[in-house]
């Protein structure tokens, strides 16, 4: 069972590095790429697709994540960020709180129905964040402790830059669910890191080909 999902299991991981990556970007330059961002919030709202490559597309859509990833657990320690491995363990903390209040599940899940059957009629991409950066804010953002982002001021107070980070932070859980749900935990992540290594290393080289 492994093996058989291990792309999928580091395709989700490429989509929590992605949107980790993008969090810190737009909170410390206070700018973003759409075209990174679309795979993310396409699979926030993609609720009817069952496996991580109906939801994400193609490994080419998470590139981005997939190099990131790889500049965090396999290239040289100075590549590496604590602030991307801080992110990933206040989300994980947070998912185990949240598979607890079933209520804000309950919101979360009716909010996005909702949203689904809107998604025609925003006018923009940014409108599409914005909306689901509010139901973040109504439903995830409720548990504490609150995930704390690091970056510059002048950004962070922008209220369209923290629309897109919290949107960023629903993908990352996203993510995380999807990862789970094709048969990857943090102990398998540590007992076959090899594994991950070894083929995270292949599937990048394809992609410079």
């Amino acid at each position: 069972m492994f093996i058989k999902n291990l792309d999928s299991q580091i395709l989700c991981l490429a989509a929590l590095y992605q949107s980790c990556n993008l969090i810190s970007r737009i909170a410390w330059e206070g700018s973003y790429n759409e075209e990174e961002f679309t795979p993310l919030i396409n699979s926030i709202m993609n609720i009817e697709s069952e496996t991580p490559q109906e939801i994400y597309g193609s490994m080419k859509a998470l590139e981005p994540g997939l190099r990131f990833m790889k500049k965090q657990i396999v290239d040289d320690i100075f590549t590496r960020s604590s602030e991307t491995r801080r992110y990933i363990s206040s989300i994980k903390n947070l998912i185990k709180k949240l598979d607890k209040e079933t209520s804000i599940i309950n919101k979360f899940q009716n909010e996005l129905i909702s949203l689904n059957n809107q998604e025609n009629i925003f006018p923009s991409f940014d409108d599409k964040v914005i909306e689901i950066g509010n139901i973040y804010q109504r439903t995830f953002s409720k548990i504490d402790p609150r995930i704390v982002i690091s970056g510059d001021n002048s950004f962070l107070k922008n209220e369209l830059n923290a629309a897109r980070i919290r949107s960023a932070l629903m993908a990352a859980i996203r993510s995380i669910y999807l990862w789970k749900q094709s048969g990857g935990s943090d102990i398998k992540l540590f007992i076959f890191k090899g594994r991950y290594v070894s083929r995270l290393k292949e599937i990048n080289a394809t992609m410079q080909n």
